[in-house]
């Protein structure tokens, strides 16, 4: 702003002294100025207006002192500069004025040189206060861009990352991922593939170091190896070492001079129980047989650019493998050690990932830096069949079965807490029966949630079975339903973006163990701890 534009206000009783105030003042260039007898009038036109950059404040009025003006015009506007104007020399009045916020005091018997001087140091005072103010709008405005191209930067990294493994099971292995980025531009991606309903793609890329260029080297190396692989997938033409070295070679290609790269490529054939791996740097790959952990050290360091060879290896026998980036076993525990001295314990004598993730969040409060991990498992519980039924799909029925079932469970077998979480996750797996097999919502749910459209139902009959299982460790329920089914990678993904998809599922994976599908989509199993 021009200072000669700043805006000028006096409350004087006396118009002899407003006119002498405005001529000092057009001597200085400053000609924006109003003037107000009244105090109160004053007051009601400020509250409207408060635009005023100054206020010179005439102490003795009669209708209101200068000190009673002043607080007012503090609880409206703290910024404004202001001005008494007394030949009072009552050292309580000033006591009294600066305690309210009082900018400077002026007598009445004005001296030119005096009063030019404070004029210009309030005028400079203004005008920094100006320039504080652009540059806050300016950083505002910086930050609000900062923080929507970093929202972006995630949107886009959370598109580019497929997931089709976790969250199913495959006879009796159950799949689990779990990533957290500690930034919002994270250094970590991951991917997951069917290669077959018994064999699995899996990779996790850390980016080395922080920022922008690591997060870029990542998720172009997993967008390179998604395109590249869902290609060779699909023409029926996928090759583990030629994926290697596809990937390999692309990445060479972005590296810079001085940058490294973390990664893993492993293949996983569950029917086998064999795995081949290409680890680049990232930690050990953790086997589990019967209890036994086999660590798997990486069989290559961290991809530089002067690399010219990689190997690839194979192991075999397996009951559950566990692939991910140093974020969880280097974060530093509350204890001051890291997290690596309590996981081998964990994993030992942990089925699901769950309970892994459950014990790093109760042991470690914040994550030192981007968390990714991959878990296959078998289910080697032996089970007992305590509940089953199949019924019509329809609304009365759900809401009966709903209502009756905690009292046809066997407590003896499992605890009150849990019957209820059944409760709650049957009503919910119903729902969504009901809404996508019979209604058929599918992906115009938002759509008719957000416009209250009417719902019709055609009379489809479809049935549901249900299932719940007891061994020694957890409860399983199991819900199948003879509906199309749906892409569940689909719908995880939603629950990031999307107010109206994923919701339920989000809370389900809250308070359950692991919840995991089939792979066409139409048969849920829940899994719950049992309290020890």
């Amino acid at each position: 702003m021009d200072k000669n534009r700043l805006k000028i206000a006096i409350v004087d009783d006396s118009n002899t002294s407003i006119n002498y105030l405005k001529l000092l003042l057009k001597r200085l260039n400053l000609t924006n100025v109003i003037s107000f007898q009244n105090p109160i009038e004053f007051l009601e036109f400020f509250e409207k207006n408060n635009d005023i950059d100054i206020i010179f404040i005439d102490y003795i009025m009669p209708e209101l002192n200068g000190i009673k003006v002043l607080q007012k015009i503090k609880q409206i506007d703290k910024d404004v500069l202001t001005v008494m104007m007394t030949n009072n020399s009552d050292i309580d009045v000033k006591i009294s004025a600066i305690e309210n916020g009082i900018s400077e005091f002026m007598s009445k018997n004005i001296d030119l040189v005096e009063f030019t001087a404070k004029i210009n140091i309030l005028i400079n005072l203004r005008m920094y206060y100006y320039k504080i103010e652009e540059y806050k709008i300016s950083l505002e405005k910086t930050l609000k861009y900062k923080d929507k191209q970093e929202e972006m930067t995630l949107r886009k990294q959370y598109k580019i990352i497929e997931d089709y493994v976790s969250n199913h099971f495959y006879d009796n292995w159950l799949a689990d991922s779990y990533f957290k980025p500690y930034d919002i531009v994270s250094g970590d991606s991951y991917l997951t593939l069917r290669i077959s309903n018994t064999k699995f793609f899996i990779s996790v890329v850390d980016g080395m170091g922080k920022g922008v260029s690591a997060s870029i080297t990542s998720v172009l190396t997993i967008a390179f190896i998604n395109h590249s692989l869902s290609k060779s997938i699909a023409f029926n033409d996928y090759n583990f070492a030629r994926a290697v070295k596809d990937t390999f070679d692309y990445v060479k290609s972005i590296l810079l001079e001085d940058e490294a790269l973390s990664f893993s490529l492993i293949e996983i054939d569950i029917e086998n129980e064999n795995i081949k791996y290409a680890n680049f740097g990232l930690p050990p790959i953790y086997l589990k047989k019967d209890k036994e952990i086999i660590k798997i050290k990486p069989n290559n360091s961290a991809l530089l650019l002067t690399e010219e060879y990689f190997n690839i290896d194979e192991v075999n026998n397996f009951d559950t493998i566990l692939i991910g980036s140093d974020g969880l076993t280097e974060s530093v525990m509350n204890n001051g050690y890291p997290y690596l001295v309590k996981f081998k314990e964990q994993f030992q004598k942990s089925m699901l990932l769950s309970e892994i993730i459950k014990d790093f969040n109760k042991n470690v409060n914040q994550a030192d830096d981007d968390v990714t991990l991959f878990c296959l498992t078998k289910d080697k519980n032996n089970y007992e069949t305590i509940y089953e039924n199949k019924f019509l799909i329809n609304k009365e029925n759900m809401e009966s079965l709903v209502n009756n079932i905690e009292f046809e469970l066997p407590q003896n077998k499992i605890s009150l807490k849990i019957i209820n979480k059944i409760v709650f996750s049957l009503n919910e797996l119903l729902l969504n029966v009901l809404e996508h097999s019979v209604l058929k919502l599918g992906k115009n749910k938002q759509q008719i949630v957000k416009n209250d459209i009417k719902i019709k139902y055609n009379n489809t009959n479809k049935y549901v079975q249900i299932k719940i299982l007891v061994s020694n460790e957890f409860v399983v329920l199991i819900v199948e339903d003879e509906g199309d089914g749906f892409e569940i990678n689909e719908i995880l993904k939603k629950e990031w973006f999307n107010r109206y998809h994923g919701r339920g599922l989000k809370i389900l994976k809250s308070f359950s163990n692991g919840i995991y599908y089939n792979v066409k989509g139409n048969k849920t199993k829940i899994y719950f701890k049992k309290d020890k």
